[in-house]
């Protein structure tokens, strides 16, 4: 009977020594590792490329940052991070978190799990940098603390949101909640139920379904097939998408149309050169535009134009001037909120699948504000 004891807790050892080696192998290649994220991305947190600006970036970008914002946000406090006596943090504050490039550290388990390996967030939220709870989520509510926007419409003039602001990339909380687009009333709970009736909601998909059955996934990567675990074999995330894409490229089109219907008044922008992130004031726009897409550029709203001439310019978009100076598109034209939806559509990934209903009306909705 010992003997059969012993064996089974040697077994038992094994395979949780070859789940700790599977789901670190999995962490290795995830976004969450700033090995794939990308030492620009980890950069952020540091106080070499932001200085105090650190403290807003460290809190989702590195773990010593994340775990010094969480205590602050279960205090009430979703802003960037602060010294001890509650004033902005500083450069020798940050310092001493870890935030240089010497110490800083990407997502790791200890970013998630605490000591005992239960997670450090789960169910609910507190109040969030976006100006929204997330309740009754389970797991979820550790990945949405950070894949927020961290502004949007809910804090903001609907009418005229007052700035050029994007939404941060990978937003999926505002999107599977239904918060912050524009021209849509979000007050209201959308009946999302990838949300509330898939058990911890982010996890459930990314995490547990797609999993070996004897751990979670840790690559946080949504199989292909996955919708047929719920839906049915014949169910396919593509007869979400393709319809979220075709909605996607008709916003684009009024959005380029709009564009082009007040081209002329285009003379400067601030371009910016993507390769070495610099920018170039008063730059002068010589031919028409010919079409533009829609991006982001250090934080804001932007358009890459290309001209008749073949002359591509980037510019964020409180940054296209006419020729006395002034923005020809200002904050409350409808073409920056409707940008803003686009970006945070489109940032969320998931083409529609996180949130069917709630993605067709902001779309929806979009293409008609542009009308």
């Amino acid at each position: 009977m010992k003997k059969a004891l012993l064996a089974l807790l040697a077994l038992g050892l094994v395979v949780a020594f070859s789940n700790k080696e599977a789901i670190q192998k999995e962490w290795e290649g995830s976004a969450h590792n700033n090995g794939v994220m990308g030492e620009k991305t980890l950069a952020v947190a540091t106080v070499e490329a932001r200085g105090e600006a650190a403290a807003h970036c460290a809190r989702c970008h590195s773990e010593q940052g994340f775990l010094a914002w969480l205590e602050q946000l279960k205090k009430g406090n979703p802003g960037n991070l602060v010294g001890p006596d509650g004033k902005p943090a500083t450069v020798d504050y940050l310092k001493g978190l870890g935030l240089t490039q010497a110490q800083v550290k990407p997502i790791t388990c200890n970013t998630c799990h605490d000591e005992d390996g239960d997670l450090r967030l789960s169910q609910d939220t507190p109040m969030l940098p976006s100006g929204f709870k997330a309740t009754a989520v389970g797991n979820a509510a550790l990945c949405i603390a950070c894949h927020n926007s961290r502004n949007g419409r809910i804090t903001w003039n609907a009418e005229d949101p007052g700035r050029y602001t994007y939404p941060h990339a990978s937003s999926q909380g505002d999107v599977i909640l239904g918060k912050n687009a524009f021209f849509v009333d979000d007050t209201k709970e959308w009946p999302n139920p990838h949300a509330f009736f898939t058990g911890n909601a982010c996890s459930t998909c990314h995490m547990s379904l797609a999993g070996t059955g004897e751990y979670s996934s840790h690559t946080f990567k949504a199989p292909e097939n996955l919708c047929a675990s719920c839906h049915g074999a014949k169910y396919t995330q593509e007869m979400v998408q393709e319809n979220t894409e075709h909605l996607l490229a008709l916003v684009r089109t009024k959005v380029n149309a709009r564009v082009l219907a007040v081209r002329d008044r285009i003379k400067t922008v601030r371009a910016y050169n993507p390769e070495n992130g610099q920018f170039t004031p008063n730059t002068p726009v010589k031919a028409p535009v010919y079409r533009v897409d829609i991006l982001s550029i250090a934080g804001q709203i932007a358009f890459k134009m290309t001209l008749t001439d073949g002359t591509v310019l980037y510019s964020q978009l409180g940054d296209i001037k006419d020729e006395k100076g002034q923005p020809v598109f200002p904050t409350k034209d409808p073409i920056v909120r409707a940008s803003w939806n686009y970006l945070l559509i489109q940032n969320d990934g998931s083409k529609g699948v996180h949130n069917p209903t709630y993605t067709r009306q902001v779309l929806l909705a979009t293409l008609n504000a542009l009308q």
